[in-house]
């Protein structure tokens, strides 16, 4: 048996409101009561590995409280971090001006030239406003031509994205996709009364752009949705923090596993 280090009063108390965090449902007078037994058998009952373990983990804690919960907490979310979260559109509190539309896409290869490709599917689109057949099926037909004459050729049904590029907030998982920028506005110049575009040529190749539908902006009600993204920035904040700490502690250090200790105590567990 081991002789347990002394507990001073602040890392009493920090592990009392550790506890206290950890066990909302309790009173506070049952969780009081709770955590005196746990200090109390845990000053009988130990042994020096226990204790050193005991000691690295009220460490820790005190480690991610001062590193990750302090840092993300709703005092520290100001409102522009609610204006940034909004504008970022990673919430469901709004979102931006949406098209939904269809394209084929020629994409460059060595066997035909930049003319060749566009000449190609301008005359797609001579094709299209002639038979007066705008439509998915006219699109996938029109591709698969493409494809049987040698173009590299891809053909996309109903994409929905913004105008402008999303940025991610604090690593949230954005709701739309985002499309390159001359492929965006001659999305956005088209409309019901004229919805198939001109050839434009981005960065992967010549587009065809079908429209099919746009949804108007919904924007956020900062006051009305104040709370919820308050409460989803510190949530998503200290997961992304917790994330990269961690990332960057295990690229900073030998991190090495005892497998004898390891199987000895999954063997002790297993009793």
């Amino acid at each position: 048996m081991g002789v347990l280090p002394a507990q001073s009063p602040e890392l009493i108390a920090q592990e009392w409101s550790i506890y206290r965090q950890n066990h909302p449902e309790l009173s506070e007078e049952e969780a009081r009561h709770q955590f005196d037994i746990i200090q109390t058998m845990s000053a009988e009952h130990y042994d020096a590995y226990t204790a050193a373990w005991a000691e690295r983990r009220a460490l820790a804690n005190a480690w991610l409280k001062a590193e990750i919960e302090d840092v993300f907490h709703p005092d520290t979310v100001s409102p522009e971090m609610i204006q940034a979260a909004i504008d970022a559109y990673a919430f469901k509190s709004g979102h931006p001006a949406l098209v939904t539309a269809s394209h084929i896409l020629i994409k460059p290869d060595k066997t035909t030239t930049p003319e060749m490709r566009k000449a190609a599917l301008e005359a797609v689109r001579t094709q299209l406003l002639k038979e007066g057949d705008l439509s998915d099926d006219a699109l996938r037909r029109q591709a698969q031509r493409l494809i049987r004459a040698g173009y590299r050729t891809d053909m996309n049904a109903d994409l929905t994205f913004p105008r402008r590029a999303m940025t991610s907030f604090l690593g949230e998982q954005l709701s739309y996709q985002t499309v390159v920028e001359p492929f965006a506005k001659a999305s956005f110049e088209l409309s019901e009364a004229n919805p198939l575009s001109p050839v434009t040529e981005s960065e992967f190749g010549y587009h065809l752009i079908l429209f099919k539908s746009r949804t108007e902006e919904k924007k956020a009600d900062i006051k009305r949705d104040a709370d919820f993204i308050r409460e989803s920035t510190v949530q998503q904040g200290r997961k992304l923090a917790s994330r990269q700490k961690i990332d960057a502690l295990m690229q900073s250090n030998d991190i090495r596993v005892d497998e004898t200790r390891l199987a000895q105590m999954a063997g002790t567990n297993s009793q």
